[in-house]
């Protein structure tokens, strides 16, 4: 019995000097106290694609200044890219009043013939299809006795591919490719003169990510930025490096240092706590958070 309580008491003791630690150090690690709100003030810029602030990021901002899965590349020819289930689009336009990315295939920017042989896939936390649009489907390797009648008939890479509006999957043909477009009318007729423009104009996404948290940050002169360990958008201050929500408190002030975050202490208050199992993961896992927050600041300090 002595023995547990000793190891529950030099467990909680632990927890509080590593947390006090924390709490007091993050400031001082953090070099300067608006670091992270200097680092994520940049806009991404390439080509056509310009002043594209959160959710998005540059591949060579700091990973916490964007949401993950949404971080944008410039490649040689100004042309802005994004990966999407291991997929790379090119943008043709992004409206971030309205959440919408216009994109194309990469693989079909100069060729009517899909290079990699893979279906269009978004990943549904984060996108869904915008607006009106269709599927085309392109059947690869068909056996010559193969009656696909009235379908329009590409040469790519010495073969035949089979190219049609709807969804269909290989049947008698080796590989069927979905790939999606804009549909601008009750009916789109595909053939082999328009088919290239078709393509090539792409289809339109919306990004689900909710846009309230960083609408907050920045009306209150914040910047977003995006939390690992909480998942969630934060804002970054410039008289603080890590705000939950926003730069003002209730009274309209600006918060002068880093509160601790949500449910550390608060968790060892509530009663339900002492009834819940099992204690020790959860207490552990504010810690770790704090941690996290702490290492996360030193090292990108360390780049500085």
């Amino acid at each position: 019995m002595n023995s547990q309580i000793f190891s529950w008491f030099s467990f909680f003791s632990l927890f509080f000097i590593l947390n006090l630690l924390v709490v007091i150090q993050v400031p001082r690690v953090s070099c300067n106290s608006d670091q992270w709100y200097l680092s994520c003030g940049n806009t991404f810029n390439c080509g056509t694609i310009t002043g594209v602030g959160y959710p998005f990021r540059g591949n060579g901002d700091p990973e916490y200044c964007g949401y993950p899965g949404f971080v944008l590349n410039c490649d040689q020819e100004n042309v802005t890219t994004i990966a999407i289930m291991n997929i790379s689009y090119s943008i043709l336009d992004i409206y971030e009043d309205t959440q919408v990315m216009k994109i194309v295939r990469e693989d079909l920017m100069q060729t009517s013939c899909p290079r990699d042989l893979v279906n269009t896939t978004l990943d549904y936390s984060l996108f869904d299809y915008a607006n009106t649009y269709m599927n085309l489907t392109f059947l690869y390797g068909c056996p010559p006795s193969s009656n696909i009648s009235g379908r329009s008939l590409l040469s790519c890479r010495n073969n035949n591919v089979y190219v049609f509006p709807g969804t269909l999957g290989p049947g008698s043909c080796n590989t069927s490719v979905i790939v999606p477009v804009l549909q601008t009318g009750p009916g789109l007729s595909i053939n082999l003169t328009s088919l290239n423009h078709v393509l090539q104009e792409g289809f339109e996404v919306r990004w689900t990510v909710d846009s309230k948290a960083c609408s907050e940050c920045t009306g209150s002169k914040g910047r977003c930025g995006y939390d690992f360990p909480t998942s969630q958008t934060i804002c970054f201050c410039l008289n603080s490096p890590y705000v939950a929500s926003s730069c003002k408190t209730a009274d309209g002030s600006s918060p002068g240092s880093m509160p601790t975050p949500p449910g550390m202490y608060s968790l060892l208050l509530d009663e339900k706590f002492w009834t819940r199992e099992p204690r020790i993961f959860l207490v552990a896992s504010d810690m770790t958070s704090n941690l996290m927050l702490a290492l996360g600041i030193f090292f990108q300090c360390l780049k500085t």
